[in-house]
């Protein structure tokens, strides 16, 4: 009886934490909207569609999680499906072309492809049986084959990163450890965008941007990033002016951001607006770590965002709504209450 209650305590007192958890959550998402709206009052700014993009995210986070509660499958199910369906329909997507549809860039294609690899594999690790696990995970395999096709090497090698993961769920058994990494290397990753565009300014920067493989377009528009984050440090360009300020943007029509979501987010709306995007991904972070799914489903769950964000810190994959939907999904179904045939399976020591 003791025992019993015991757990009962124990439960409950996770509940309360996770509840606070959310609140504070809540709490993020209401400050990175307020200051969207405070670094574009008064002056030139088009804050409409980064909301729309943070509206897109946390719907698809919230919709994820409602989706959770009631089947672990749900929406894995629909990412995965919804993304085949866009290959079916427009084959053109694996052509490799850089403004290939649906959304008309390769690099956004090849994200939404490697959503929906980490949609295969979390439907793989939740399903009953043993022969549907084995064909999802084909499915899984072949939509790793189409993120190459679409020759983004980010959204590729994320994809593949993605399904090695899935496979090799079945031995981790701290997820801690596993979202901490993922976050350091999230971490690495943007402050080497940074780097790269302080040096991008100075004599042999481009030169060994490029020969890191990068662009030197790319590490010019951090550079453009940086020094606009230096200038208005505050409430910096205002959202959606990075395009009109930036030097090397306005010069390219084919430069249509930033090419890094935390430099935008610096340069646009100074350094609080960039200290509310790293609350927003960490908070993200956290909830992974503390999500009452099994260990296989958070590492998954963590893998893809992680592949996502890391393709977002050096290009503008962020601002396509429909891989944001994706991404909250899939984060929202990691992070929710399992379904009750899912937790009876647990008890069982099935998965």
């Amino acid at each position: 009886m003791s025992t019993d209650r015991e757990g009962d305590h124990r439960v409950r007192g996770s509940a309360r934490y996770l509840s606070r958890l959310d609140l504070l959550g809540t709490a993020v998402v209401a400050a990175t909207a307020m200051w969207a709206l405070a670094a574009a009052a008064n002056r030139a700014g088009e804050p409409e569609a980064y909301l729309f993009a943070l509206l897109a995210a946390v719907g698809g986070y919230v919709l994820g999680r409602v989706l959770g509660a009631r089947s672990a499958l749900l929406a894995p199910a629909l990412v995965a499906g919804g993304v085949t369906a866009l290959l079916v329909l427009w084959p053109g997507a694996l052509s490799g072309d850089a403004t290939a549809p649906p959304l008309e860039y390769g690099n956004a294609d090849g994200a939404l492809v490697a959503q929906a690899v980490g949609a295969a594999c979390l439907a793989a690790l939740v399903v009953a049986s043993d022969r549907r696990r084995g064909e999802i995970l084909v499915l899984a395999g072949l939509l790793v084959l189409a993120a190459f096709a679409t020759r983004s090497v980010a959204a590729a090698v994320g994809a593949l990163a993605v399904l090695l993961t899935a496979l090799l769920s079945a031995v981790v058994y701290r997820k801690g450890t596993v979202v901490v990494v993922s976050a350091v290397c999230v971490l690495g990753v943007a402050l080497g965008t940074v780097v790269l565009g302080v040096l991008g300014s100075r004599t042999g920067g481009l030169e060994g941007a490029a020969e890191a493989g990068l662009t030197e377009r790319r590490v010019q528009l951090w550079s453009d990033a940086v020094d606009l984050t230096k200038r208005y440090p505050l409430r910096g360009t205002g959202p959606g002016m990075f395009v009109t300020n930036s030097p090397t943007a306005s010069a390219d029509a084919d430069a249509r951001s930033a090419h890094s979501l935390w430099l935008r987010q610096g340069a646009e709306q100074g350094v609080p607006g960039a200290l509310c995007l790293v609350a927003l991904v960490g908070w993200t972070y956290v909830r992974l770590w503390r999500s009452p799914q099994p260990v296989a489903v958070v590492v998954v769950g963590t893998a893809t965002l992680t592949a996502f964000v890391v393709q977002a810190s050096m290009d503008y994959v962020a601002e396509f709504p429909v891989v944001l939907v994706a991404v909250g999904l899939l984060a929202g179904a990691a992070t929710a209450s399992p379904d009750p045939e899912l937790r009876a399976r647990l008890e069982r020591g099935v998965l």
